[in-house]
């Protein structure tokens, strides 16, 4: 419990100096996004070098995009059909169109990044897990059909209000959230 504190507090750190580094980069462009989800791959797969073929892509259950100045889901993502765990964290990510199609997830991460909403998260009704911590969301009610949720992080979304909150606790009583609404 205090491993998972201490690296909250140690992204939140991040995310308030993140301006700082790297403000006047340029988006990724498709081929650069392609580029370091095949590295990603490779490395879960511990196979550098040689063809990926679908049958790799099927061996796939865990993977991490974490600060990879990713701006929109990388091409072939919808591939990894067995994948139950995804990372996202601390990329610039501004929706999550795609996500929808990984219906085996049971934890996905997309802490620190520019999400206003969830639309497609609620198909994901395998989830157990979801953390939207330090976004720029405006709206959750859908997340309340995700029945199998145990835990959902919404700390740092300044615009959810406790309303949208009390709402969603009232839709998952089984779940953890934790949130700071300020509304």
């Amino acid at each position: 419990m205090k491993s998972a504190m201490a690296k909250i507090i140690v992204s939140l750190l991040f995310f308030a100096c993140s301006h700082l580094i790297g403000a006047d980069k340029k988006p990724l462009t498709k081929t650069e996004s392609t580029k370091i989800f095949e590295a990603a791959i490779r490395k879960e797969l511990k196979k550098p070098t040689s063809e990926l073929t679908k049958a790799d892509l099927k061996n796939i259950t865990k993977l991490t995009l974490t600060d990879k100045e990713l701006n929109h889901l990388p091409e072939g993502l919808e591939k990894l059909d067995q994948l139950t765990h995804l990372a996202l964290d601390h990329n610039q990510l501004s929706h999550v169109k795609g996500l929808e199609k990984l219906t085996q997830l049971t934890h996905l991460s997309l802490f620190n990044n520019q999400l206003t909403d969830t639309k497609g998260l609620e198909k994901l009704s395998q989830l157990r897990v979801l953390i939207l911590a330090v976004n720029q969301l405006t709206n959750v009610k859908d997340l309340g059909k995700l029945t199998q949720l145990k835990t959902l992080w919404l700390q740092g979304n300044s615009n959810l209000t406790k309303a949208q909150i009390k709402q969603l606790e009232k839709a998952l009583p089984k779940c953890k959230i934790s949130s700071n609404p300020r509304k």
